[in-house]
């Protein structure tokens, strides 16, 4: 039996009765135990009833299709995603990584690779679990507001004024400002690359040490890095042009420039709380 990851349950979502066949026979002989869904909702029925530890995740489905598969799941459940799937243009496999997804692998693809990513993914999604921080992040006078526990965040323009905790009233700004602050929820690997980030604040991390430190596979690119940076620039409202948290270091990466605050009480509401409800990232 494996020493990676032993009895894991796998869930392969696939609608080709050989090719999933196949996926169960390799996935089992590396000592996981797996199980298969031919179509979107059997494998929402199947997550629901015994929640895996990773899915196989084909996007071309019968009925509900996988990205709208991927999003149910997002809703509720932080479970790594392997995407496996025909949709093989860059375009498709960014906007696969921006549903949530873990990692990407474009058919046709070897299932030895596959089995091998499968290894990866969590293998490093358990260690990165103990690796966060316990304490809410402040940065930037309380323009960001982190819970890493949660992943939920809270940020403001700096037009806009503050509106409340994170799981509080979320009323109209003090100053009638029409801007709302942005809430939601980081994924598993935005949260990991933002940690790591701010690890190292004021010090440019290179894009492979980013993949590392985001869970990514042993086969992915530096691209995997930009999708990610992009999303949670997209997320914390940042500017590659004119940056307040991640910068740009030409032919070096990325360093975190938001300035961190001493505390960051009110997060989450009292011990124990959780973020903002049906936040999903």
């Amino acid at each position: 039996m494996s020493q990676r990851a032993p009895r894991a349950r796998i869930l392969v979502v696939e609608d080709e009765a050989r090719l999933r066949g196949l996926l169960r026979l390799y996935l089992e002989r590396a000592g996981y135990e797996v199980a298969e869904a031919a179509d979107g909702r059997a494998a929402l029925e199947a997550v629901d009833e015994t929640p895996p530890d990773l899915l196989v995740v084909d996007l071309m489905l019968p009925g509900l299709q996988g990205e709208a598969l991927i999003r149910a799941i997002r809703e509720t459940s932080d479970v790594p995603i392997l995407i496996a799937s025909a949709k093989r243009s860059d375009v498709e496999r960014i906007a696969g990584l921006r549903l949530g997804a873990d990692d990407y692998l474009p058919k046709p693809y070897n299932v030895h690779e596959l089995v091998e990513r499968v290894h990866a993914i969590l293998r490093r999604s358990g260690r990165a679990r103990v690796e966060l921080p316990a304490e809410p992040l402040s940065f930037a006078g309380g323009r960001l507001v982190i819970d890493p526990l949660t992943r939920a965040y809270r940020c403001t323009d700096p037009a806009g004024d503050r509106v409340g905790d994170l799981g509080g009233d979320a009323g109209g700004s003090r100053h009638g400002a029409p801007d709302r602050p942005r809430e939601g929820r980081l994924t598993p690997a935005e949260m990991r690359l933002l940690v790591a980030l701010v690890g190292a604040s004021g010090v440019p991390l290179d894009r492979e040490a980013l993949l590392r430190a985001a869970g990514g596979a042993h086969a992915e690119t530096a691209r995997t890095v930009d999708v990610h940076v992009g999303n949670l620039r997209r997320k914390l409202g940042d500017n590659a042009v004119h940056p307040w948290a991640i910068e740009t270091i030409p032919e070096a990466g990325y360093r975190w420039i938001a300035q961190a605050d001493d505390s960051a009480a009110g997060i989450g509401g009292p011990a124990g709380a959780s973020g903002p409800a049906g936040a999903s990232g």
